[in-house]
């Protein structure tokens, strides 16, 4: 008897076509950012430029992996790992320019524009969903939460620079025989990234999920448990009206004021949400919800799939 479950290999040939461009475009990078990072290591002695080489193509062999695997975990590498290829390839250009190694212009521009290409692919909610609903299995549907706001304009890119640096850093130590700070930086920086990689790794884990009997909000970031939304319980499912009353008793507020569209479910009864608070956990009965997913369009249309009420 079948158990439901999607096969690694069907998953990845059902991920979205954004998915798949993002594969040929990290695919690609040796080609672009690898060359305009091969001509700048020139200027390096053999032994280090061997290093920083194999590390290179270390790296690029671990997120063509992730972009294969339609998970959580590989949509955090993914979406660490491409902007950090913008600053691999500005700083060949700006280290080959330096040190007079032969970079041509054409293809520093196609170093930059080929990561800032791929960064963009990754971040696109499409390339998100896709990944994120790998873990699916059955009729389920994953779609992801938009970021809070107050999150996306100082915490995120601080801490992803966080994780870069506890990389990147140890790595160029340990390649220019920098022995002693190679060993200190090695245990910070790791330490940094791992706590850094966990913190970004929970904006990939909040999302709707579609389920036979209706859809559940799991958002750790605003609730303490996820928390599900029967079809049988849904009166309505629609754009929030602008003159919505934030303080309504039976009302809660999950969306984190992020950017862009929000969402109201109405609900015949209520339900029981418990907020992620500083205090004491408070269970609130409400029967109005606020979310914020990062392609309301399609929620609607998957949810008018399921016969769920608008």
């Amino acid at each position: 008897m079948s158990s439901g479950k999607t096969s690694p290999v069907g998953a990845t040939l059902r991920a979205h076509p954004t998915l798949w461009l993002m594969r040929l475009l990290w695919l690609a990078m040796p080609w672009s950012v690898g060359a305009a990072a091969a001509d700048a290591l020139v200027a390096c002695s053999e032994s280090s430029a061997r290093i920083l080489s194999a590390e290179l193509w270390a790296a690029w062999a671990f997120v063509l992996t992730a972009t294969l695997v339609r998970r959580p975990w590989a949509l955090t590498v993914v979406r660490i790992a491409t902007p950090a290829s913008v600053g691999v390839a500005i700083g060949a250009v700006v280290a080959a320019a330096a040190w007079d190694a032969d970079l041509a212009a054409p293809r520093a521009a196609a170093a930059i524009a080929g990561a800032a290409i791929a960064t963009a692919v990754a971040m696109l909610p499409e390339t998100g969903n896709s990944m994120v609903d790998g873990l699916s299995y059955g009729n389920e549907r994953r779609m992801l939460l938009r970021t809070p706001f107050l999150l996306a304009v100082a915490p995120i890119p601080l801490v992803w620079a966080a994780v870069v640096a506890g990389i990147v850093a140890p790595a160029v130590l340990w390649a220019i025989e920098q022995w002693i700070w190679a060993v200190v930086v090695t245990v910070t920086g790791l330490a940094a990234a791992v706590l850094g990689f966990r913190s970004l790794h929970q904006l990939a884990r909040r999302w709707v999920v579609f389920v036979p009997n209706g859809f559940v909000l799991h958002d750790r970031m605003a609730t303490r448990e996820p928390f599900l939304l029967r079809r049988a319980d849904i009166a309505s499912l629609g754009a929030a009206p602008a003159d919505i009353d934030l303080a309504a008793d039976d009302l809660v507020d999950i969306s984190g004021n992020a950017l862009g569209p929000v969402l109201l479910v109405a609900l015949n009864g209520q339900v029981e949400v418990v907020p992620r608070t500083t205090g004491t956990a408070q269970v609130l009965s409400v029967s109005q919800v606020l979310f914020s997913p990062t392609r309301p369009g399609e929620l609607l249309a998957e949810a008018a799939r399921r016969r769920i009420p608008r």
